[in-house]
C-alpha cells in the first residue's frame, strides 16, 4: 500500500508540474498575441496625449446667507476690550472705528504704491471703499434713531512698510469681527433692534473676509499674482478672483461686484 501510495502521489506531482509548465507556456503566448489596442497606456510623459478634460475648478456658488441667530461664529472672544452702549451709541462707536479703518486703508494704499506692490495698493483701496460701504449703512440707521447724528472728522494716520501695514490691518479686521460686531449684534438683539442686528452682522462677517485677504496678500508678498479684488456693493465683503457666483454674506451676484 506504501509504493502504490507513492507512485500516486508521484503521478499527481508530475501531473500538476506539467499543467503548471502549459499554463505558464499559454499565457506567455497570449502575451505575445495580444492586439497594440489592449495594452495598457503610457503614463503621462514625453509623446503621451494631452488630457482633455480639467478637473473642475473650486467656485464659490453660495445659497443661503449666514444668520446671527443660527451660525457658530459669532461669539464674542474673552476678555472683549468693547465698550458696549445702547445701540444707537454702538453704531456711532461703529461708524468712527469705520471712517478711522477707511483712512488708515487709503494711507497704507499710497504707500503700497510707492514700493511697487501694486496688487497690495488695489487691495488697500478695496477695503477703504468696503469700509465706507459699512459707514453708510450704520450712518443711516443713526439717522433714523436721531436725525441729527453727524459724521466724525478721519484721524491723522500713519503708514508704516507694506508688510506691517498688512498685519495692523488685518489685526483691526479680525478685532471688529471677533470682538466689537459680536457684542454689538447682542445689544441690538436684546434692545430688538432687527435692522442694526442685519447691518453689524454683514459689516462683521465682511471683516473676517477682509482680514483673510490681508493675511493672504501678507504671505504672498514677494511673489504677488495679478488677480483682481471684487467688492460687493451690498456689504463690503471682498473675493480674490474670478472663482464665485454670488456673494456668501448677502448673495448679491458677481455681475454686480466692483472690479479692483
Amino acid at each position: 500500500m506504501a509504493d502504490v501510495s507513492r507512485r500516486a502521489f508521484v503521478k499527481t506531482a508530475a501531473l500538476g508540474a506539467a499543467a503548471f509548465s502549459t499554463a505558464g507556456i499559454l499565457a506567455a503566448c497570449a502575451a505575445e498575441e495580444k492586439p497594440a489596442a489592449e495594452e495598457p497606456k503610457a503614463e503621462a510623459g514625453a509623446g503621451a496625449e494631452p488630457q482633455t478634460e480639467a478637473p473642475a475648478a473650486n467656485v464659490l456658488s453660495p445659497t443661503k446667507a449666514p444668520d446671527a441667530e443660527t451660525a457658530s461664529n459669532f461669539e464674542t472672544v474673552p476678555d472683549s476690550k468693547t465698550v458696549v452702549g445702547t445701540t444707537y451709541e454702538n453704531l456711532l462707536a461703529a461708524i468712527e472705528g469705520e471712517t478711522g479703518a477707511t483712512t488708515k486703508y487709503q494711507a497704507f494704499a499710497k504707500v503700497a504704491e510707492q514700493e511697487g506692490f501694486t496688487q497690495i495698493a488695489r487691495l488697500f483701496n478695496c477695503t477703504a471703499d468696503a469700509e465706507k460701504i459699512h459707514i453708510e449703512l450704520e450712518y443711516n440707521l443713526a439717522k433714523e434713531i436721531d436725525p441729527a447724528t453727524e459724521k466724525p472728522e478721519p484721524p491723522e494716520v500713519q503708514g508704516y512698510d507694506s508688510g506691517v501695514n498688512l498685519i495692523l490691518g488685518a489685526n483691526g479686521e479680525i478685532y471688529e469681527t471677533s470682538d466689537m460686531y459680536p457684542s454689538f449684534i447682542k445689544k441690538a438683539q436684546e434692545e430688538g433692534n432687527e435692522k442694526a442686528v442685519q447691518v453689524f452682522t454683514r459689516a462683521k462677517l465682511a471683516e473676517a473676509y477682509h482680514a483673510e485677504r490681508y493675511l493672504d496678500a501678507y504671505n504672498t508678498i514677494d511673489e504677488p499674482s495679478d488677480d483682481k479684488y471684487y467688492l460687493c456693493p451690498i456689504c463690503g465683503y471682498i473675493h480674490k478672483g474670478e472663482n464665485f457666483t454670488a456673494c456668501p454674506i448677502c448673495l448679491a451676484p458677481k455681475e454686480s461686484f466692483t472690479a479692483y
